[in-house]
């Protein structure tokens, strides 16, 4: 728990929106990027072969450092983010049970029981693991490259509920502001030692999650009771921008989908990487 919680902290101080600023695909269509990222994201759903999350992956990873001109060591950071989530999500997958234990690649006895790691098993978590790393890379992509204001400014404009935007805006905003307060608390604790064994660091934890609620419900009633002292009549309105995207982003993309297209089709038909 507590690598993970530093993990999160050091999102904040990468804080993408400044990577999105400095990106060189910072002028590029937003519409463009969201078509890119989320067509990858789809194929990455339904292709259902390794291949195809393999391609997306280093087409993601490529555009993000070399059309974006992010750097590499940013891209690791932020990559490592949700390895942790990623693991433990798909670990289950990987450990296998079972009273036959033919065919184990590893394997430990426990009586009748047999607990280890079979081919099938390797074979599903490793794909699954390099599809949902295939699909965060599409996320990435799209927020390293766009501001999150001109994000969401853009789906606005493609009419998603006005609610459903302004809340994405006001949780997004808000995130950095709680795990900053999260980062404080915690290391008041660790400061009077609240963390020295399990039981107290479980103690500990607790009271942080608790009084970050509160913090965070206060904050929202004062957030709200600002927004109306400025006006808010129940929308919120940020300035457009003006985008110049170039001939060649544009072939490059529809080259990108249809590299992807035929790749998914070949490896549907002929049952390539399931």
């Amino acid at each position: 728990m507590k690598h993970v919680f530093h993990a999160h902290t050091h999102a904040k101080k990468i804080f993408i929106d400044e990577i999105a600023y400095d990106s060189k695909l910072r002028n590029t269509s937003p519409y463009l990027k969201l078509l890119i990222s989320l067509y990858g994201l789809l194929l990455c759903l339904i292709a259902q072969s390794y291949w195809i999350s393999g391609l997306i992956l280093v087409c993601m990873l490529l555009g993000m450092a070399c059309l974006g001109k992010t750097k590499w060591h940013d891209i690791l950071h932020l990559m490592q983010i949700p390895l942790a989530f990623l693991i433990l999500g798909c670990v289950m997958l990987l450990i296998k049970i079972t009273q036959t234990p033919d065919h184990m690649l590893l394997r430990v006895d426990l009586g009748s029981w047999t607990v280890g790691i079979s081919r099938e098993s390797l074979s599903h978590f490793s794909h699954l693991f390099l599809r949902c790393l295939a699909a965060i890379s599409c996320m990435y992509f799209l927020s390293t490259s766009t501001p999150m204001t001109e994000l969401f400014t853009a789906l606005r404009r493609l009419h998603l509920p006005v609610f459903l935007v302004e809340m994405m805006e006001l949780v997004y905003r808000y995130i950095f502001v709680l795990l900053e307060i999260a980062s404080q608390m915690r290391h008041a604790q660790e400061c009077r030692l609240g963390y020295a064994n399990i039981r107290t660091g479980s103690y500990s934890m607790g009271q942080l999650i608790s009084n970050l609620f509160i913090r965070a419900y206060r904050q929202a009633e004062r957030t709200y009771m600002a927004m109306e002292s400025r006006g808010y009549t129940g929308e919120i309105r940020t300035l457009g921008y003006v985008y110049h995207t170039k001939h060649w982003q544009i072939w490059l993309s529809v080259g990108y989908i249809a590299v992807l297209s035929v790749a998914t089709a070949v490896c549907k038909i002929w049952g390539i990487g399931g």
